[in-house]
């Protein structure tokens, strides 16, 4: 991948002093549910303690909720819509969430989702996707996929836009935002105004380390090695992992894809990746913002630091932008 550009040369800085960087997560794969249920609470309890202590937090405990049941093939998977109480026609995100494509639910992420629906002033849709390696690729994505058509169809319902929806995504949630815009744009699917994709995993093939993960792929919180094979419970095969919706930086194409708002954390192993997707949809003529975080680490969106709302808003005035 060294035949990349990068979009522009990140400094590679030190962790902030105010981040905690905490033990990287290990699924114990016997007892897959039981580790789920348990590390989703004690990740939820910890955020919710971090977030009543916020400024934000009267505000965003007005966001309304509904929880929905979504088909995709043979199989439902649930949805939950955030609504501000606010009176006017809102545009709408689609926020995937991230963990590897195997952990994680959206009540881990549901501080970020009332953030973004209270003071973006828009509906947020979070699909809970099945995830690997129970439902290994592209189930998890179809359903991601399944929650665009929904909410192209319903979300009239809830006083949104329906030609103004975009898709946001962190981690492997930014994979699947990635993803399902190209898959909108091949299947002719609904129109995906913008994609924010927050320190996106866009390829799951590396012929070697990229700088970033050299540098912040031990100790950094997320423990990542391409070389390792850190993705492997997603796939059913090595060729795969080939596939432009497994690994977007790769795809042939990517002309035609909604404009593209990155948020990366600078001390990231997955920093190199970002930067180099966002210099590939620059080159195929699709409109990029970038913004590194410095002194932030991966999965810093879901705490309550500074840079956290930071990055939060830098999503909200992409999405409200009129000049895209």
């Amino acid at each position: 991948m060294s035949f990349y550009r990068k979009y522009l040369q990140p400094e590679y800085g030190e962790a902030a002093p105010e981040v905690n960087i905490m033990e990287p997560q290990v699924m114990d794969m016997e007892h897959r549910k039981e580790w789920r249920i348990k590390s989703d609470y004690e990740s939820a309890a910890a955020m919710s303690a971090a977030y009543q202590k916020c400024f934000c937090y009267r505000d965003i405990m007005t966001v309304r909720t509904e929880n929905v049941m979504c088909r995709c093939e043979d199989r439902e998977f649930s949805v939950r819509i955030y609504t501000p109480r606010s009176k006017e026609i809102y545009p709408a995100v689609i926020f995937y969430h991230g963990g590897a494509f195997s952990m994680n639910s959206i009540e881990v992420y549901e501080y970020v989702h009332r953030y973004l629906a209270c003071y973006g002033n828009m509906i947020v849709i979070a699909p809970d996707y099945h995830l690997a390696p129970e439902y290994k690729f592209p189930k998890g994505l179809e359903e991601a996929y399944s929650t665009l058509e929904w909410a192209e169809e319903h979300i009239k319902d809830y006083g949104g836009d329906p030609s103004d929806i975009s898709v946001c995504g962190d981690s492997s949630g930014g994979n699947f935002a990635a993803a399902v815009s190209m898959m909108a744009r091949d299947r002719k699917g609904p129109v995906i105004s913008r994609q924010i994709l927050y320190y996106p995993l866009v390829t799951n093939i590396e012929e070697e380390m990229t700088e970033s993960e050299k540098r912040y792929g031990k100790g950094y919180f997320l423990e990542y090695n391409c070389m390792e094979d850190p993705m492997a419970l997603y796939f059913n095969s090595e060729e795969e992992k080939k596939d432009p919706l497994a690994s977007p930086l790769l795809a042939e194409n990517l002309s035609d894809l909604p404009p593209a708002c990155f948020i990366s954390a600078e001390c990231d192993p997955l920093l190199d990746q970002g930067l180099m997707y966002a210099a590939r949809l620059e080159d195929a003529g699709v409109k990029v913002e970038y913004h590194i975080m410095k002194g932030m680490v991966h999965g810093f969106i879901n705490w309550t630091y500074g840079k956290t709302f930071e990055a939060l808003n830098h999503g909200i005035q992409f999405i409200r932008r009129k000049d895209l």
